[in-house]
């Protein structure tokens, strides 16, 4: 379980997150939408300890990540909008950097993303739609209970896109906890809930309350 109480972060002079409060359970999906620069990726940051929150407290499963860093690593998988991996090495070796050597469910993962024929290509050569296959098979490596994804399916094409739909419906089934930020309709509307984010503040609004239309009303003029 996921539990977020009244984080705060500002940049300079401009605050960024102002009062964000939500609640997730395992099997669920949460869907963060709103316009370009509204803290979404800030968010997902700080619920990563990639960023220092400037208030308020995060608590994986009731650990309280304030207390105790290794939290973190310990419940999260973390895949960021910007490239993460080390493009110089291989396919092969970005998995071992990410923790493959000790994980027994590695070939389930290069598997469940098309990885096996690209592995002994360099990172720096491939597409950015195999990029981000790649990205989200290295947040899964140690099979972490909560997933933060940042446009999970940014480059990807149709095909693909659909794939990680998949993977994310069969994840949630064994009871993993997803919150990702998105522009795209599928993934909103597959979501449970949809966390709407404006000029620092979030509406929130459950499966049976998401509609494109309202939500784009909302992000519009929240």
């Amino acid at each position: 379980m996921i539990e977020v109480s009244h984080i705060k972060k500002k940049y300079g002079k401009k605050q960024i997150l102002t009062d964000i409060s939500f609640q997730v359970e395992c099997g669920e999906c949460v869907a963060v939408v709103g316009k370009n620069g509204c803290g979404k990726s800030t968010l997902l940051q700080i619920m990563a300890g990639i960023l220092r929150a400037d208030g308020g407290s995060i608590r994986y499963f009731g650990q309280d990540t304030g207390k105790d860093k290794k939290a973190f690593r310990k419940y999260c998988g973390y895949v960021p909008q910007d490239n993460p991996l080390m493009e110089e090495l291989t396919v092969k070796d970005n998995l071992k950097l990410w923790g493959a050597g000790k994980n027994t469910s590695c070939e389930e993962v290069i598997r469940q993303f098309q990885l096996g024929e690209i592995l002994s290509m360099p990172v720096e050569k491939l597409s950015g739609g195999m990029k981000r296959r790649l990205s989200i098979a290295c947040a899964l490596l140690e099979w972490p209970p909560i997933l933060l994804l940042d446009e999970p399916t940014t480059a990807l094409d149709i095909y693909y896109q659909e794939n990680v739909r998949q993977w994310m419906r069969q994840y949630r089934k064994m009871n993993g906890i997803i919150v990702m930020t998105t522009h795209e309709e599928k993934e909103i509307l597959e979501a449970d809930r949809c966390l709407v984010m404006h000029e620092g503040k979030m509406l929130e609004l459950d499966g049976d309350a998401i509609d494109m239309g309202k939500i784009r009303g909302y992000i519009a003029g929240a």
